[in-house]
């Protein structure tokens, strides 16, 4: 397995992926929001390759916010193929994003996951991740 950055030819699987997590795209949307994206080197698309496969990715964010000194990371996204799971590849991004934040100074990396997904929680608790606090999220969009 490769961990590298994502690029453009890997679009139509990241769609496909990002569809498994329940949230449907497709390769169009993503090079349009990935090309929309401020310049600057404060987000990472990583791809988890096996063989001629995309199996995983992770996206992961620079936080530079206010109120705090240190800067902080946020991993929006996380998902592996469903026929490849619990075989090291999420772990694998994970770590990678990880060594992102780190490189770029961040003290925390940080994530939300859905209530309902108890498998994926019971994964990050065994990355080290502790529940820390509660989110809150209004939608501003119908």
């Amino acid at each position: 397995m490769t961990i590298r950055e994502a690029g453009p030819g890997d679009f139509e699987r990241i769609a496909a992926l990002f569809g498994q997590l329940g949230y449907p795209n497709d390769a169009g949307q993503l090079a349009r929001r990935l090309a929309a994206l401020p310049a600057g080197d404060t987000i990472r698309v990583l791809v988890a390759q096996e063989g001629d496969t995309v199996a995983g990715v992770a996206v992961v964010h620079v936080m530079a916010p206010l109120h705090v000194p240190d800067r902080w990371a946020l991993l929006s996204a996380l998902v592996v193929d469903d026929g490849q799971r619990s075989g090291g590849i999420g772990a694998a991004l994970l770590q990678a994003a990880e060594a992102f934040a780190r490189e770029h100074g961040c003290a925390h990396l940080e994530l939300s996951s859905n209530v309902a997904r108890t498998r994926a929680h019971r994964f990050y608790e065994r990355q080290g991740y502790r529940e820390k606090r509660m989110r809150f999220v209004k939608m501003l969009v119908p």
